[in-house]
């Protein structure tokens, strides 16, 4: 490819970056950019990384194509994420108010009632396995 190639991927990018607004705020949403881009950097860089040592990709120019590609591709899938969350919360927030109470506090008893079976579960396992451990010293001394 050409030198200036990279440049339809860059304005792309910049496109898709400048179009999210999550906080309304510019500053912290510059910050939550950064942070997002980052770890989305990161992750590019190591499925680059991969397909390199696969030897699926061998050439410089390759890579830095396909470290472009791959960057925008999780920040479109980063975008449609986004842009779930902001429906579902939209769509949340549409229910009647006894909805928005009795639904959540619902999730938090189910989630406490699931760590509270967990948690009793794990003890009597470890209550079983030290009887049986008791059990087993003591077969050995009526012998």
């Amino acid at each position: 490819m050409k030198r200036n190639s990279l440049g339809l991927y860059k304005i792309l990018l910049v496109t898709l970056i400048t179009s999210l607004s999550i906080t309304g705020i510019s500053f912290l949403d510059d910050k939550i950019r950064n942070i997002v881009m980052l770890v989305i950097g990161m992750i590019a860089y190591s499925i680059v990384g991969l397909l390199f040592s696969l030897r699926l990709i061998s050439r410089k120019n390759a890579g830095k194509e396909a470290y472009i590609a791959t960057f925008i591709i999780l920040v479109i899938l980063g975008y449609c994420v986004y842009s779930g969350i902001i429906k579902l919360q939209q769509w949340i927030l549409s229910w009647p108010l006894y909805a928005k109470i009795i639904v959540p506090s619902a999730i938090t008893c189910l989630i406490l009632a699931i760590i509270l079976l967990i948690v009793l579960k794990s003890r009597r396992s470890t209550k079983d396995d030290t009887k049986e451990d008791q059990n087993k010293g003591l077969w050995v001394y009526h012998i």
